[in-house]
């Protein structure tokens, strides 16, 4: 492919199956929940379309069938991609795979947390526009996953399938470390409405 350095996006991926290689852990992140094994394999010759523009290796296997592929692309960017007929294009999801892993290390640590909800919940917009009060996570952050963390609760907006899948919505949560941060949370959600 023209424009790619070679010995570079080689070295990226030598790197990632010398560190992530054979990694794996029972997912509780929306995109995957289930068990997921890092098994970096750069793509062969034969395995680029004409039209391919970046240089890829396979990331991740799953234990349950989904309609995506997960890759590392020679950037670093961990994209993922709709296999089937009428395909979405490859989807940038994360910066680099330190941030799918923070994120996941953020969902397990939210599922021991007090899941925070209102009966009259703001929609997708009002709550990342009500963001912007908010401490990001950076290191968990990547194109189509958000996470905030602030007086006690945890805020995540997940558009990844909203963007692979068209049609598919976007989703937002909330959790809480304790009862405080539940208050807090439900605060935060109350003023997102006004």
């Amino acid at each position: 492919m023209p424009g790619v350095d070679v010995q570079a996006t080689l070295t990226l991926f030598r790197r990632a199956a010398a560190r992530y290689g054979g990694l794996r852990y029972r997912s509780v992140a929306w995109s995957f929940e289930e068990t997921v094994t890092f098994v970096p394999v750069p793509w062969a010759a034969d395995d680029y379309a004409p039209e391919d523009q970046d240089s890829m290796a396979d990331l991740i296997e799953h234990d349950v069938a989904h309609p995506y592929a997960v890759w590392l692309r020679g950037d670093g960017a961990v994209v993922h991609c709709f296999t089937g007929p009428h395909s979405a294009p490859v989807v940038p999801v994360f910066p680099g795979i330190d941030a799918m892993l923070e994120a996941e290390a953020l969902y397990q640590d939210c599922a021991a947390w007090i899941p925070v909800s209102l009966d009259d919940a703001p929609g997708l917009a009002a709550v990342e526009a009500h963001a912007e009060h908010l401490t990001p996570i950076p290191e968990a952050c990547g194109y189509t996953e958000r996470w905030w963390e602030q007086d006690g609760f945890r805020l995540h907006i997940w558009k990844t399938f909203a963007t692979v899948f068209p049609g598919s919505g976007a989703r937002w949560a909330v959790w809480a470390r304790n009862r405080s941060g539940e208050l807090a949370a439900r605060s935060f959600l109350t003023h997102a409405r006004t």
